[in-house]
């Protein structure tokens, strides 16, 4: 007489969804049928077949026992399986259900035809129990449940009682007193259960509204405003942001109407996109494009979405992000990085004209100081000679000076360490100033520590150009007294040494306003210092940021009016004692070269006389045959009618220059293809050397030409070796 009524065990894992798969939930369990409803049940089965034993046989009563504990089992079993997720048990459920109710009925009806009022009266409270579970099944509130419960059932099941007792004997009153009291216990069971799935559905309703509310105020912060697309209908309902942006109602709206809100370049880009996510191709989008405001002006927003599945059907949950002002600032950064590039292309393209135009008369005035320097001169035209050579070479620092800035910003200048004498290059960069000193009274002294190694790996060229711009400011800035450099290091834990070089003045000394933009590129210590003393303000820069390339740094400690500490530190390795690489590199006198370049053919090409002229006497020593060109059209020419061994070609020239004929050179189909080809010119920027010898030059070398660089260059070309080593040959 009991309808039983059953929940999955507590602690049954589910999917996402709530459910598990069919294959993870097994056939049978004994913790399905541990719970009272199941114990009533089986008890009520047992207790209903004993009227049927009294009105007819044991057959009949145990056929209904059988079948009323198979059908309750069934439920059960079915029922819990559903609950967890299998949809094929929740079918069934419902068949054993059927079958279970008909077992009941039969029993019912069997007790009405046997005419017994007793009988009747069973027969009648097994289709009301079911009536009575199927009311309290769907009602919410537990209270007001136990409350008909009492008016309905309690004075039937106690009429009940009375009438068995009166009617039947004691083993069929007993069965009959348990089925009633076990009627209301499992109505009784089956309402608490109902109303525990009620308040167990409305706490999920509000957390599910919770989590609801929660997803929308994330999306609100997250954009300017969402929307879900139904992909079956190919609808959209906006929520009140988004719609407000648009400047309509949050209602449902077809995709069509879109068209007249998206920028007609944009609106086939959105189309593609929602067709892709339409098809299952994207699960996840995102587009940029211009949306129309209820104002009439367009926007940019970024409309970012992704497919869910919702009730079988596949839906798109979609948020809009105005990107206006993102938009701006990108057109803003680009508009300045553009400028910006213009601005640096520009500042590349003066410095490389400047450079050009400084330098080739800057090779006449240099080459021919070196060439009068090879003659034989009185001692006082040797001084005047050096003079020039060293005015020459300071204003080729000046260039070199700003181009190595322009090089250590575009971060392509390079630090080369070789095996040195350290103390025998300070030596020779002191000599380079003492007669500046000499000439000011002042005296430059030199102290050096007795652990600092006698040869270490170090880039002498950039120790020199930091060194040489301290003691060029000290000379400077030193009106009277002394300078003093001092060299020291200190072994680190790796085994390499931090030298440490101190140029000390006793000149005019700087306050700590100037001291902090000393270092600043193209700055002095002011305007009065500028027109005093001259100077670009780019030594010191270059000094500080070459150190630093150098795994060191460049400091200053300084007292107005008293003088001045600078303090160069580089990193350095100690090398294998040998001989000094400098005094290795010195060159020697150029008989070497000349018995090696004797009587080899020189194509030279220059527009410029003075520079032709220059290396024409540079080549005199070396006993080199030249043939002058002033253009790439004459250079060529003069290939095709006589045998050369090397070009010298200019860059820079009229009618061909020197790119066009070099392309042209290497393209001919002639014996002097190959011939070797070093450029000379006044192209000095970062990037000229590898530029040209990537467009077939042989080897570069740039302007003011030096001698023994340039004879040095012409040897390698040419497969002969060093000058030193062919000078050695040659004895």
């Amino acid at each position: 007489m009991n309808q039983s009524q059953t929940h999955p065990p507590e602690g049954q894992d589910r999917q996402a969804d709530g459910s598990r798969g069919s294959a993870n939930i097994p056939v049978w369990q004994w913790r399905y049928f541990n719970n009272p409803t199941t114990y009533l049940g089986l008890g009520l089965a047992v207790c209903g077949g004993a009227p049927i034993l009294h009105f007819y046989n044991i057959w009949w009563a145990s056929a209904f026992v059988v079948c009323a504990i198979f059908g309750l089992l069934a439920l059960v079993n079915l029922t819990v399986r559903g609950a967890m997720g299998d949809r094929h048990a929740r079918t069934w459920a419902t068949a054993s259900q059927i079958f279970l109710v008909t077992v009941w009925i039969s029993s019912a009806a069997a007790l009405f035809t046997t005419g017994d009022r007793a009988a009747w009266m069973i027969a009648g409270v097994i289709p009301f129990s079911w009536v009575l579970h199927i009311l309290f099944t769907g009602q919410r509130d537990l209270r007001t449940m136990l409350g008909v419960l009492s008016v309905c059932a309690l004075p039937l099941v106690s009429f009940l009682l009375i009438s068995a007792w009166l009617t039947f004997d004691a083993w069929i009153a007993i069965p009959a007193s348990f089925s009633a009291i076990a009627m209301c216990a499992s109505i009784a069971a089956s309402a608490n259960w109902s109303s525990r799935q009620q308040r167990e559905l409305r706490n999920s309703m509000a957390a599910t509204q919770a989590a609801k509310e929660r997803l929308e105020f994330v999306l609100e912060a997250a954009g300017d405003g969402f929307f879900e697309l139904d992909f079956t209908t190919m609808k959209y309902t906006p929520n009140e942001t988004l719609a407000r942006f648009f400047g309509q109602e949050p209602v449902v709206r077809g995709l069509d109407e879109l068209k007249d809100r998206i920028h007609p370049d944009d609106f086939d880009d959105l189309q593609v996109s929602i067709a892709r996510s339409a098809a299952g191709d994207d699960e996840t989008s995102s587009i940029d494009l211009r949306a129309q405001m209820a104002s009439g002006e367009y926007r940019w927003v970024q409309v970012r979405g992704r497919v869910l599945k919702e009730n079988g059907s596949r839906i798109m949950l979609g948020v809009v992000t105005d990107l206006q002002k993102r938009k701006q600032m990108e057109e803003e950064l680009r508009t300045a990085k553009e400028k910006a590039e213009a601005s640096s292309k520009a500042k590349s393209e003066f410095l490389a004209n400047m450079s050009h135009e400084i330098r080739t008369p800057l090779n006449g005035v240099l080459g021919m100081a070196q060439a009068l320097d090879a003659d034989d001169l009185t001692p006082d035209q040797k001084r005047k000679v050096a003079i020039i050579l060293d005015s020459g070479k300071a204003l080729t620092g000046v260039l070199n000076d700003v181009l190595d800035l322009s090089k250590i910003e575009a971060g392509k200048l390079d630090i080369s360490p070789v095996p040195g004498d350290l103390l025998h290059t300070m030596k020779r960069v002191r000599q380079l100033f003492q007669t500046a000193a000499d000439e000011k009274g002042l005296t430059i002294g030199a102290r050096y520590s007795a652990e600092l190694p006698q040869r270490l790996v170090y880039d002498p060229v950039r120790v020199r150009q930091c060194v040489s711009n301290l003691l060029s400011n000290a000379v400077k800035f030193t009106p009277a007294g002394s300078i003093e450099i001092g060299i020291s290091s200190e072994e680190l834990a790796d085994g390499a040494h931090m030298v440490k070089i101190d140029v000390v003045d006793t000149g005019i000394g700087m306050t700590v306003d100037v001291q902090e933009k000393l270092f600043a590129a193209f700055t002095q210590a002011d305007g009065a210092i500028t027109r005093s003393f001259g100077g670009t303000g780019l030594g010191l820069a270059i000094s500080r940021r070459l150190a630093r390339m150098m795994g060191g740094d460049l400091t200053v400690e300084s007292v107005p009016g008293t003088g001045s500490t600078f303090t160069l530190t580089f990193r350095a390795e100690v090398a294998q004692a040998e001989a000094p690489a400098e005094a290795q590199a010195a060159p020697q006198p150029a008989s070497g070269a000349s018995l090696s370049m004797r009587n080899k053919r020189v194509l030279l090409t220059d527009d410029n006389a003075v520079n032709r002229q220059v290396i024409k006497l540079f080549m005199a020593p070396l006993g080199c045959q030249v043939t002058e060109a002033t253009n790439g059209k004459e250079a060529l020419d003069a290939l095709a009618t006589q045998d050369f061994d090397i070009v010298l070609m200019d860059v820079h020239m009229p009618v061909m220059d020197g790119t066009e004929a070099i392309r042209r050179i290497r393209a001919a189909d002639a014996p002097w293809k190959g011939i070797p080809v070093i450029a000379l010119t006044a192209d000095a920027m970062s990037g000229d050397r590898e530029r040209y010898i990537g467009m077939g030059m042989t080897d570069y070398v740039s302007k003011p030409v030096d001698q023994r660089e340039l004879s040095s260059k012409m040897l390698a070309a040419l497969n002969l070796g060093a000058p030193a080593e062919a000078g050695r040959k040659a004895g």
